[in-house]
């Protein structure tokens, strides 16, 4: 182990307290995407306590913090999402002094992003004290709106990896998969592609004890709910992890008697291969628009979210190294779940997306991401500072070696 990591260990432990302050801090005000108003208050006294610089990128919520190292280089981003969930926190003891649970009704970090926010923030601390030894610059991007998966586009669409510009970008998310200790480090995609859509399907509305007057658009809507799922089993590589679920379905209005005119669906699909998404596209839009046709009704398809997936092989080795250096590196199963790090990644910036391992089942970290029991070992922190902070020292090391 080398100066620089011993350096960041160290750091990352006189700093554990802090970031543990911080973790209590904003897992009491979780704020809905595009809401953060107070955790984007609470960031930005923060950074400005550190001596870094506030960039103004006219971000109505989100933050970008700046610091220039001592020498010229390249310049590393760090994003970590800052936006919580409409989850109602179980009430729980923890045993674990300063925790305190959501005073936002409703409202929870439900998906563990105050770890990933009290982590970043230590790693502005290390790195700000390590100033002298950074060849390039920093840039903390605290991303709003994760959740919706609108918070990246938001940022970019506002120049946040301008001025200067971002050479290389990296990213983590906790996961109660593995366990406290480790860091997944996968090479190639992590998390899912999604397609997000909607179903409307429009018949004829009148009694329900005339179906024969009707077109009826609720037994149309369910052939296309049964039909849709063989897209997976019958269209789709057998090898080739994929998903498609019809999550809501809504028609009528209460009534036992009354067939209405539209039945509305939503759903998502997820795979990990862009053929295998826009088979998906092209099965769905064939199998909806037939089945209506064949209940005599029409049928109207849209995609409003289509997001790629995440991971990626060029820096594998980099993050390797770096994850190795705090914690142990693990290989974890790749996650249907999706990330909106991946508009990122479309904009060319080489990056990478490591799991942060916070599973303790002594303390009852077992659940899942989004359940109103969810809950991260806070003993995290460190590792995801460190991660973050060597990620740095790491990516402008390889920027450096490639442009030699």
């Amino acid at each position: 182990m080398n100066e620089i990591d011993n350096t960041v260990i160290k750091l990352t432990e006189e700093y554990t307290s802090a970031m543990l302050k911080d973790y209590h801090s904003l897992h009491r005000i979780p704020e809905l995407s595009f809401q953060e108003y107070e955790t984007t208050e609470y960031i930005r006294k923060r950074l400005e306590e550190m001596d870094i610089q506030i960039l103004d990128y006219g971000l109505e919520t989100g933050v970008a913090g700046y610091l220039e190292g001592s020498g010229s280089g390249p310049c590393i981003g760090l994003r970590a999402d800052i936006d919580g969930l409409p989850v109602s926190e179980t009430k729980r003891e923890t045993g674990e002094e300063g925790f305190v649970l959501s005073e936002h009704p409703g409202i929870m970090h439900a998906c563990g992003h105050d770890t990933h926010m009290a982590s970043l923030l230590g790693a502005a601390r290390v790195l700000i004290r390590m100033r002298e030894q950074i060849n390039g610059s920093v840039k903390f991007l605290f991303q709003p709106a994760e959740e919706v998966s609108r918070g990246s586009t938001y940022m970019i669409d506002r120049g946040v990896l301008q001025n200067p510009k971002v050479d290389m970008l990296f990213g983590l998310h906790n996961a109660p998969s593995i366990p406290t200790g480790t860091v997944g480090v996968r090479k190639g995609p992590l998390m899912a592609a999604v397609i997000n859509f909607e179903i409307r399907i429009r018949g004829t509305g009148g009694h329900g004890a005339l179906p024969h007057t009707t077109r009826d658009p609720i037994v149309c809507a369910a052939a296309v709910i049964q039909s849709v799922q063989t897209i997976v089993s019958r269209s789709i590589d057998p090898f080739h992890p994929a998903v498609v679920s019809i999550c809501s379905i809504q028609g009528g209005q209460g009534m036992t008697n009354v067939t209405p005119d539209t039945v509305t669906m939503k759903g998502t699909a997820r795979a990990f291969h862009e053929e295998d998404m826009d088979q998906i596209r092209r099965r769905m839009d064939q199998i909806v628009t037939g089945t209506a046709e064949a209940y005599g009704c029409t049928a109207e398809l849209d995609f409003p979210l289509d997001l790629g997936a995440t991971g990626s092989e060029q820096l594998y080795d980099l993050a390797l190294d770096a994850a190795g250096a705090v914690a142990e590196p693990v290989d974890p199963p790749a996650s249907m779940a999706g990330e909106d790090f991946a508009f990122y990644q479309d904009t060319g910036i080489p990056t990478f997306f490591y799991f942060l391992g916070i599973r303790n089942e002594a303390k009852g970290c077992i659940y899942p991401l989004h359940s109103p029991r969810y809950l991260a070992d806070p003993d995290c922190l460190p590792i995801g500072a460190g991660i973050y902070a060597l990620s740095v020292f790491r990516g402008i090391d390889y920027i450096r070696s490639t442009k030699a």
